[in-house]
């Protein structure tokens, strides 16, 4: 069931596009949840009219993303310079994210991942999650002794509240 359209809202806010998913699996999971929150798609399954819209809109995406790739090079400039050092680090768990109930989205992302990334970067990340899991008590400390609630902190980290609290309740003593 299609909902009706007076509910949107007034004014257009531009999203920031560092933030959206590069690649075609992201951005397909990215369409599709857009059109099931504005209610022009049923949740569970797209019909095969929204799903020629979202294959459209994604080979739309890429030849723009393109064009203006070229268009700054041609200019003399450095497409990649003001991008976010973690722009695909969060790309990727985005669309981990994204596809966590959705079995052959998550199989897509895998297969595009394998493809797009060798095994020199792959280690790279993993060594970076190891890092990040065991920095996540300093962070942990550091928002508590700066008073940001523990469910504050437990969103940020995409944890729950109680393994905030739990970390905490094991902190050694100053």
């Amino acid at each position: 069931m299609v909902k009706e359209r007076d509910d949107r809202p007034e004014q257009y806010t531009r999203s920031d596009p560092s933030k959206q998913p590069t690649a075609p699996a992201g951005q397909q999971a990215a369409v599709e949840g857009m059109l099931a929150a504005e209610g022009l798609l049923p949740a569970d399954k797209p019909g095969a009219a929204t799903q020629r819209f979202t294959e459209q809109m994604l080979v739309i995406m890429a030849e723009y993303e393109q064009r203006r790739r070229q268009e700054i090079i041609a200019a003399g400039g450095d497409p990649d310079e003001d991008r976010d050092p973690f722009e695909t680090v969060r790309a990727i768990a985005d669309q981990w994210a994204t596809t966590e109930a959705d079995n052959a989205g998550r199989a897509a992302l895998l297969d595009d991942l394998a493809d797009r990334l060798d095994t020199t970067e792959v280690r790279a990340l993993r060594l970076a999650a190891e890092a990040a899991a065991a920095i996540t008590p300093r962070l942990i400390y550091a928002d508590a002794d700066h008073g940001v609630k523990a469910a504050d902190t437990a969103a940020d980290l995409g944890v729950s509240e109680s393994y905030v609290y739990r970390i905490l309740r094991a902190r050694p003593a100053k």
